[in-house]
């Protein structure tokens, strides 16, 4: 008689634990989007870009230490642009037709952590997941990894068991290596593979103890869980060469793992991130780093537009949607180590499915920001502020989820209008 697959296995046995958990555990964010689901990549750019330098130029304005460069205008878009930033320039004259820029976007905080729980999350609270997290639950928790989290800063909240963390050694080749994930103990000799039957033993372990532990303590949701993380973890092997990819912190290594896991069904959502944005001395290196990324961020967005998609004749771009966020602006002026402090008006972009040419919001003269009509977008003085909490519910009716069943605070309608 052969064994059962992993697969079969878990279908036969914790799927009949594991299946009620999903609907019932997760059922209050698996109801029926209000519009078309989309996937979501999640860029965070950690420590507080100066948006100056491309998305909201402010060159010869009185007040504001800006960047040499000149306004380029791509449709809706107008955008700072220098030869020493090539970057900027080339990404908006291939993708502006698809990228949706938000300027005026009010944190309300100077501090990083907190900043970042905001605008990730569109909420100020501790616990409070992050719109990844959310669209994962709602579109893709029978994924393997619904949620994959390749940078350090995400918020999984109530739906840790949904979110997959590289890590910095790469947990994902942990788990899918058994010379990384059953180590030789006491010298060079081969780690140890379970056989068939040997699996087969602990599994029936697992689920007895499974049934006895939920038969003593009724619906416990830590149980139902793990149960269900179990099923998703064998899903991830049978997908099993994600792990030959090499992975570091680069943003281009995140970018390939990020491609190669939507397209080949891991995750719905994926998080990613870079880092050095925190510019307290020598605000000149904004410009390299925001020619660095722009350069990537092309890169993401050709790789995703020719990889397939999920449907016939459809590519992943048509799917997914791209969010850009840095926690924090930067001061107007420099500080005396030609650097500048935290300031709570970011901006971001949108970039992808559903999205349009359109510039959103504004700033001030003096980098504040300007109040909007949160369904076209655009600067009104008779609008409201445009918050994080606007901006987040917004990316969640983008990406086909009910914002008002997690985020106090009316969407910015603009990004899917």
């Amino acid at each position: 008689m052969a064994h059962p697959t992993r697969r079969s296995w878990l279908r036969s046995s914790f799927l009949a634990l594991g299946a009620a958990t999903l609907l019932t555990r997760h059922g209050e964010v698996r109801a029926a989007p209000r519009a078309k689901p989309r996937r979501l990549v999640l860029i965070l750019n950690s420590g507080g870009w100066d948006p100056t330098y491309a998305l909201d130029p402010k060159p010869g304005v009185g007040g504001i230490d800006a960047p040499a460069g000149a306004v380029d205008t791509y449709g809706d878009l107008e955008i700072l642009t220098d030869a020493s930033r090539p970057n900027i320039a080339a990404y908006f004259a291939a993708h502006a037709g698809i990228t949706t820029v938000v300027r005026g976007l009010q944190v309300n905080s100077v501090a990083h952590p907190d900043a970042a729980r905001r605008v990730l999350t569109g909420t100020p609270n501790d616990g409070a997941p992050d719109i990844a997290a959310i669209t994962s639950a709602v579109h893709g928790a029978d994924m393997p990894a619904p949620y994959l989290i390749l940078g350090r800063t995400a918020y999984s909240g109530p739906y840790a068991s949904l979110a997959a963390r590289t890590g910095s050694v790469n947990q994902v080749v942990t788990l899918l290596d058994p010379i990384y994930s059953l180590p030789p103990i006491g010298g060079p000799v081969l780690p140890h593979i379970p056989s068939d039957a040997e699996e087969e033993l602990v599994r029936a372990h697992v689920l007895a103890r499974a049934e006895r532990e939920l038969a003593a303590s009724g619906a416990n949701t830590r149980v139902q869980d793990f149960i269900a993380s179990l099923q998703r973890g064998d899903l991830l092997r049978e997908i099993g060469d994600i792990g030959e990819i090499e992975f570091d912190r680069s943003f281009d290594a995140q970018i390939d793992l990020a491609v190669e896991a939507l397209g080949r069904g891991l995750c719905h959502s994926v998080q990613i991130e870079t880092g050095d944005w925190d510019t307290h001395t020598m605000n000149a290196a904004q410009g390299p780093s925001h020619d660095a990324f722009f350069g990537s961020l092309a890169t993401l967005v050709a790789a995703l537009a020719a990889r397939d998609g999920s449907s016939q004749g459809s590519k992943l771009l048509d799917e997914t949607a791209v969010v850009v966020v840095s926690e924090l602006g930067r001061t107007p002026r420099l500080n005396s180590d030609m650097g500048k402090d935290h300031w709570p008006v970011t901006a971001a972009m949108v970039i992808g499915s559903g999205v349009t040419n359109r510039s959103v919001g504004a700033t001030s003269n003096q980098l504040a920001g300007e109040p909007v009509d949160l369904t076209t977008g655009k600067p009104d003085k008779n609008g409201k502020p445009l918050l994080y909490a606007n901006f987040a519910a917004g990316v969640l009716a983008l990406a086909g989820v009910d914002p008002g069943e997690h985020i106090v605070g009316e969407p910015l309608h603009a990004l899917s209008a």
